[in-house]
């Protein structure tokens, strides 16, 4: 799917589930009432996770109330949200809520779109001073915004960045997708991200002016969940909105109108790396659940959502001429349903590509899907829905605060687990073969639909016209296909003989991390830990040092691949489609991977479902299977997914800068066509695959479940200690190359108008222990990215964002590694980089200069911690990571806090000369091909922002 300009195209797009996440053995009841000036307010108690809160501010307005004058305006009003208000003047509302542990980008956000705003606030809850300050806050963007002029010149150049930040390649082939789905409606004449003519020149009094008329109550909702006392809250959302004035103003109802004939268009940029097509089918929204009878009509869309994409996942292995394809339900912009039909074009083949895949469509058309098909979904669909009717799990604050939106954008109330299962036993007989046909009769006419297909030119010459695929299409239809059809062995078992259970050798209680360590008699290691939130399910997580750095430089590729055709082609004498029926309703799952620096499994299994998991792990260990047929197809898609992919400037920088950051060898090399061919080996599947497991001795697995459970430590000594006992060579038989010198890197080859740096400080020197150097990392990446944003972004009004990131390991070798990304205008790069340069020489010559940001990293980084110990997945991966890097006496986390306050300004200016500031730099950019016609363009847009602020 495409991105959209300033925004990925998804985040318009959501497919129809039910906000149901509530199955809960306790909840809380929801809050919910109208204020005097109309607006709306949610209060929920959410005790999970503790200690946080998640607050919005919903409205009913976007960049469709704008009028002509004001095209942006929406979008640049949300950015002066955190530009001063009645409580918070200037820059002091970000100020203060990092000092609260806020993490711009994720605790503090907003986003606009054509038909909503939405503010967002994710902040702790003990203190309720901070809760009545975060709902000072939301009242002050509801009704107390200062809009000061000075503030909203400074912020142009800030927008304009951004705009130039998310301009792609394929830009052209980007909007022509956005403007299929909007069809000529006034959406399609209202882009979010606006004209920057008017985000330049367009007078302050316009914003001001779209505040006034927008931002009224009755179009407004508050809403609230988390570890809060409700009724406290509602008090204090009623104390300061109450006040807030409304003019009861109402959007004007803007459709978009569904298709009515079909309508082509072709599109071919070199910005596109693919070549396929899009069928758009545009529909009328359902009408939310609110009855049993809704819940049926919902019910069977969604089967019908899920059955379209089991069917072209199973064809996908039926070698298709073409490269994808996939049907996909959804619904845009909570305004319209949508149907997207999207085919993968090989350009070996681009007329049977589409022909093929019209056939397919018309065969779904003519027949529907076959009692085995329906059958198999049903079944895993029920087992799903009784899972959470009786999951205890504990629902996620952020979760309740979608069903909220559901409630007050979509009219969705929130319907719970119990009820929605309920509903299901009651309509699911409704459902058959006939009815589903019949909905995807009314929803695919492909005679009432976009064809949009897209390509880069040397593609261009073998793609068809419009006459020849509207053609086909109509043929297919009319031409009677066959019935589709997937033969299954049935399968009654997994395991026929019973492996004998290892005894345990030794057993020890790990106190730093509540969790009892086994060695078993066959070499195993096995970690139980009692889960903190998923009580009712298990989850087994398991590595050894090795991976593919352990292989022979000639095995190298298979193993890329060996663990995708292991998981393909089954295991033991059971083929994969068998394999998956007979796992249908089952929670288990498990799947096997090899790493760099080590192999490992991970998976799951509800309760009930355990012994199932741990056969399933025991069967794929012990009995690999490599389908020929299987290996054929993975094989010759990658070879097509290479030679079908077009090679964009950008791609080819990223791949050479590759090589001059890491060498290149053949852990590096491109994976070429060639590469795959010659390299790529059937017989070596198995004996990688051996290598990478095998023999289990060094095995360490995570067992997150109830360790008193005297089911579970059967299962565990049966299955995990039946794997193979021996020994195995993982000793790693790759070593980086050292750190390049310092280089700079640049080309004139981009393919769009700005700049794209890259600064890269490597070196092999790795001073502290895996979880303390982690630490000052984090903490050193989180202050300097907070120092460049104020002078880059705030100060010099020349960047959106930028990125800054580090981290280190010893496997094969030493090496660390912290990089700096951004975009820019291209004449700016040079300044920027001094900038960027002076600006941590300043840090480390003056540490005073940062420390009140340390104070607000650290703080976030406790909150972060807080929160991250309630989650089982985090307990995994420490414990995990730990061992992996030789700090098996967990003591990091036991001393997270005073490890924490000893990081000092002056210590992490240290760190910062150590592993930055003295360390050899890579300086890539990528300019733009047209670099002298870009830099002349935006100069002129300078010198208009300069202009107006003078």
């Amino acid at each position: 799917m495409y991105k959209i300009g300033h925004i990925l195209i998804w985040s318009y797009i959501s497919f129809f589930v039910l906000p149901q996440a509530i199955a809960q053995s306790v909840v809380s009841p929801l809050i919910k009432g109208t204020l005097k000036n109309g607006m709306t307010y949610y209060v929920r108690a959410n005790s999970y996770p503790a200690g946080e809160a998640v607050y919005r501010l919903f409205l009913k307005t976007g960049s469709l109330g704008e009028l002509e004058a004001q095209r942006g305006l929406a979008h640049f009003l949300e950015h002066m949200a955190f530009n001063g208000s009645k409580h918070f003047p200037a820059d002091s509302l970000i100020r203060f809520l990092e000092q609260q542990g806020a993490k711009f980008g994720k605790d503090l956000n907003a986003h606009t779109s054509y038909n909503e705003t939405v503010y967002k606030l994710q902040l702790p809850s003990k203190d309720t001073t901070l809760v009545n300050q975060t709902l000072t806050i939301l009242a002050d963007w509801a009704g107390g915004l200062s809009l000061d002029s000075v503030e909203i010149e400074k912020e142009r150049s800030v927008i304009y960045s951004e705009w130039l930040s998310r301009k792609t390649a394929g830009e052209e082939t980007q909007d022509a997708f956005l403007n299929a789905l909007l069809n000529g409606s006034r959406y399609a004449d209202r882009k979010v991200i606006g004209d920057t003519a008017v985000i330049l020149r367009a007078p302050a009094e316009q914003i001001r002016s779209y505040y006034r008329d927008w931002y009224t109550p009755s179009l407004m909702a508050v809403a609230v969940t988390g570890d809060v006392d409700a009724a406290w809250v509602t008090q204090r959302i009623k104390e300061k909105f109450s006040s807030l004035p409304a003019n009861r103003k109402k959007p004007k109802n803007w459709p978009i109108p569904n298709y009515k004939r079909s309508t082509f268009k072709k599109i071919i940029n070199d910005g596109e790396r693919k070549a396929e097509l899009n069928i758009i089918r545009l529909l009328d929204l359902p009408k939310p659940v609110l009855s049993q009878k809704d819940y049926g009509r919902y019910l069977q869309t969604d089967l019908l959502r899920m059955l379209l994409r089991r069917r072209f996942n199973d064809l996908s292995f039926k070698n298709p001429t073409y490269t994808k394809g996939s049907v996909q339900l959804s619904s845009f912009l909570n305004a319209k349903r949508l149907l997207i039909a999207n085919v993968g074009i090989n350009p070996d083949k681009p007329d049977s590509s589409i022909r093929e895949f019209a056939s397919h469509m018309a065969q779904l058309e003519q027949f529907g899907f076959d009692s085995n098909e329906i059958a198999t979904v049903k079944k895993s669909y029920e087992s799903a829905l009784q899972r959470k009717a009786n999951s205890t799990k504990p629902t996620p604050s952020s979760l309740l605060m979608d069903e909220l939106y559901d409630d007050f954008y979509k009219g969705q109330p929130i319907i719970s687990a119990q009820q929605e299962y309920s509903w299901y036993q009651k309509t699911i007989d409704q459902v058959d073969s006939v009815s589903l046909l019949r909905e995807f009769q009314r929803d695919y006419d492909p005679d009432k639909a976009y064809y949009l297909l897209t390509g880069y030119t040397q593609i261009a010459p073998l793609l068809p016209s419009e006459t020849d695929v509207l053609k086909w299409f109509k043929t297919a239809q009319k031409t009677v296909q066959p019935r589709y059809h997937k033969a299954l062995d049935m399968v009654n078992a997994l395991i026929e003989d019973i492996p004998s259970p290892a005894t345990i050798v030794q057993a020890e209680q790990k106190a730093q991390i509540d969790a009892e360590e086994l060695l078993l008699s066959n070499g195993v290691r096995v970690i139980f830990r009692k889960p903190v939130v998923e009580r009712d399910r298990i989850t087994v997580t398991g590595f050894r040092k090795g991976g593919l750095y352990a292989l022979d430089s000639t095995d190298y590729i298979t193993g890329l691949y060996a663990g995708q055709i292991t998981a393909l082609s089954g295991a033991g004498d059971i083929n994969r489609e068998s394999l998956s029926h007979y796992l249908t309703g089952n929670s288990a799952s498990v799947r096997f991977l090899i790493d760099k620096t080590r192999s490992g499994i991970a998976g799951s299994a509800e309760q009930r479902d355990m012994e199932t998991l741990f056969q399933l792990i025991y069967l794929k260990w012990t009995a690999p299977r490599v389908d020929s047929t299987i290996f054929t197809q993975v094989k010759e898609k990658a070879i097509d997914a290479y030679r079908h992919t077009n090679k964009t400037p950008a791609a080819i920088f990223g791949r050479d800068l590759g090589y001059l950051l890491n060498g290149k060898d053949y852990t590096t090399q491109e994976v070429t066509d060639t590469v795959i061919r010659e390299e790529l080996y059937q017989d070596r599947i198995l004996p990688v695959f051996e290598r990478a497991f095998g023999p289990a001795a060094g095995f360490t697995f995570i067992v997150i479940a109830d360790p008193q459970d005297e089911q579970l430590r059967e299962l565990v000594l049966t299955y995990l200690g039946g794997l193979p006992t021996g020994a195995i060579d993982t000793a790693y038989r790759y070593n980086r190359p050292p750190p390049v010198a310092a280089t700079k890197f640049e080309r004139n080859q981009g393919d769009t108008p700005k700049a794209t740096v890259w600064l890269t400080y490597q070196t092999n020197n790795v001073p502290l222990a895996y979880h303390d150097y982690g630490l000052q990392v984090d903490m050193a990446t989180a202050a300097i990215r907070t120092q460049l944003l104020k002078e880059l972004r705030e100060d010099m009004g020349m960047i959106y964002s930028i990125g800054v990131s580090g981290s280190a390991t010893q496997h094969p070798n030493a090496l660390a590694r912290t990089s700096i990304r951004f975009s820019c205008k291209p004449e700016d790069a040079e300044l920027l980089i001094r900038t960027i340069q002076n600006r941590l020489k300043q840090m480390v010559e003056k540490p005073e200069s940062f420390a009140a940001t340390l104070v607000d990293v650290k703080s976030n980084l406790r909150k972060e911690m807080e929160l991250n110990r309630q989650k089982d997945s985090f307990w995994s991966s420490y414990i995990r990571n730990s061992l992996f890097n030789g700090e098996d006496s967990f003591q990091f986390l036991g001393e997270y806090d005073e490890r924490l306050n000893m990081i000092t300004a002056p210590l992490l200016a240290a760190f910062i000369r150590q592993q930055i500031e003295e360390v050899p730099l890579v300086t890539a950019i990528l300019y733009p091909a047209n670099r002298a016609n870009a830099e002349e363009n935006t100069t002129t847009l300078q010198t208009e922002i300069n202009n107006i602020n003078d």
